[in-house]
């Protein structure tokens, strides 16, 4: 669904049709679930996660300006979610982004898939648990959901060139953990070219 037919759904569920938003459910659903999976790093937190994000959403649709995408808006409040419900918990640091040994999120032919594989070293696990939520958050959204630096800056608020070198910092930071982590190739996952 792009951006344009999300865009329509959303005007008839504010004009009164609330059975449309289910349409913007199926649609974002699972791209949502794998966001809020890495953020939080469990598949129930994530899938409770992605339940109160839609609520939370359908709540605030009001609010919702076009500035930016719908799904933007829709990635923006399942941040602040994940961030709650992390320190709801009171954990120290950010859960890790991606579990070695545990499933998977790829994209095959437009769609999300679960893949039982490992995806990545253990050296990238503990460097991207040291990351703080910010900093996952960029990572997560430019690496996994692919988000180009245009469509990051119009959600953050900032300019691309901005978000381009903090995510070079990002990349560098986990290249960095990686070498001191049992030894890691900082080379295996992330690329600073991306």
């Amino acid at each position: 669904m792009d951006r344009n037919e999300i865009e329509q759904v959303v005007k008839e569920v504010r004009a009164g049709d609330i059975d449309q938003f289910g349409i913007i459910i199926d649609a974002m659903q699972r791209q949502l679930f794998v966001y809020c999976y890495h953020m939080l790093g469990h598949r129930q937190e994530a899938e409770d996660a992605v339940q109160e994000v839609f609520l939370k959403a359908y709540e605030q649709l009001d609010s919702y300006r076009q500035t930016v995408s719908f799904s933007a808006w829709l990635y923006k409040i399942a941040y602040h979610h994940c961030v709650n419900v992390l320190n709801r918990a009171k954990r120290g640091r950010i859960l890790t982004l991606l579990r070695a040994g545990m499933q998977t999120f790829s994209k095959h032919e437009g769609e999300k898939k679960v893949e039982d594989t490992e995806y990545v070293s253990t050296p990238l696990h503990m460097a991207v648990s040291k990351l703080s939520a910010s900093e996952r958050n960029l990572l997560i959204l430019r690496v996994v959901e692919e988000y180009s630096y245009d469509e990051l800056a119009a959600l953050f608020d900032t300019k691309p060139a901005t978000l381009r070198k903090q995510y070079e910092r990002i990349v560098k930071k986990c290249k960095s953990y990686m070498l001191v982590s049992e030894g890691g190739d900082s080379h295996d996952t992330i690329s600073a070219t991306r």
